[in-house]
């Protein structure tokens, strides 16, 4: 096995803004709590749904419930993110080590965390700054999700997303959704990955 295809884990809340083009209230992604990139690429992240999010103000004033529409959002910004992480393992891999962005995430990781880590390779940080000047934004082309059960304030979202399709610039992911290993959406989305943000 190579490292590659090992299971990543922990990235924390500064990694997803630098990966994602998302910024709140409309990020509902907090934390990748591991991925795969090898053939069977998946990817599990997390959300605290916190009581003092502005959407509770009107969604609804005597009984809080989270948009089931930001579930279904938060679950396709799950799988923009292992289309980016994938996306910065194949830049590596036209470098010649494609743990080399993957790495460098790591360490900025640990850098944010304040946990012990080397820093990281310059070489790295020159790979994840060329990513960011063109940055994977996915468009939904499928959206085929059933909502099962409410999400309540101050549960912990967590979200899973498995990489089943990819042919004519068209991804398909499997995708659940659950509260307290609970699933509260599970379905398919699809997505045209790599449409660039207008300047």
């Amino acid at each position: 096995m190579t490292r590659s295809s090992e299971e990543r884990r922990g990235l924390g809340a500064n990694i997803v803004q630098r990966l994602l083009p998302h910024r709140r209230p409309f990020l509902f992604v907090d934390r990748i709590k591991r991925y795969r990139l090898s053939e069977a690429r998946s990817i599990e992240a997390s959300l605290h749904v916190s009581a003092t999010h502005p959407v509770f103000d009107g969604h609804f004033p005597d009984w809080s419930l989270w948009p089931g529409v930001y579930v279904v959002e938060g679950l396709g910004q799950t799988t923009q993110l292992l289309a980016t992480l994938d996306a910065i393992r194949r830049a590596g891999a036209e470098r010649g080590d494609e743990t080399l962005g993957l790495t460098t995430l790591d360490a900025l990781d640990a850098a944010y965390a304040l946990r012990p880590g080397g820093p990281p390779t310059r070489e790295g940080l020159e790979l994840l700054e060329e990513m960011s000047k063109s940055p994977i934004i996915g468009l939904a082309s499928k959206i085929d999700i059933r909502l099962v059960d409410p999400v309540l304030p101050g549960s912990r979202l967590d979200y899973r997303a498995e990489w089943t399709l990819e042919r004519d610039g068209v991804l398909g992911f499997e995708v659940e959704a659950s509260v307290g290993g609970k699933p509260v959406a599970r379905g398919e989305l699809g997505a045209s990955i790599n449409t660039q943000i207008p300047r």
